[in-house]
């Protein structure tokens, strides 16, 4: 319930920010500082109204000190995500070795079995 309250109160300070003129900067770092990804979302929309008030060379500026102020604090999250992304490719190719593996030598022990069979069937069909 604390963390309800603490969520709304953040979003309702920066709204009331927002409405107040809030710098572009404040609102980087409001967005950088979010503890939620609600009130992230939540301030990435507000961010983007007051981009679309701003001067193309303004909006420039603004974006750019968004992705320099962002990769700075996620790039290991965006490192740490690549690997993963690799660590889960590896792992579905070395599943699908296992099961061309599995489906090869079933066919091999079906392929034997059937020319057992058929060596039986066709011995005692010359009776």
């Amino acid at each position: 319930m604390k963390t309800l309250k603490l969520s709304a109160t953040l979003m309702f300070l920066g709204t009331l920010a927002l409405c107040n003129g809030a710098t572009t900067d404040e609102q980087i770092l409001a967005i950088k500082t979010a503890t939620t990804t609600q009130e992230r979302v939540t301030l990435m929309n507000e961010f983007k109204a007051t981009l679309s008030t701003l001067s193309a060379q303004e909006r420039a500026t603004a974006i750019d000190q968004l992705r320099s102020n962002m990769n700075g604090s996620g790039g290991q999250t965006q490192t740490q995500v690549r690997v993963n992304e690799r660590v889960h490719a590896n792992q579905m190719q070395a599943d699908g070795s296992m099961l061309r593996n599995q489906t090869a030598n079933q066919n091999k022990a079906a392929s034997q079995a059937t020319g057992r069979g058929v060596a039986t069937h066709g011995f005692m069909g010359n009776k």
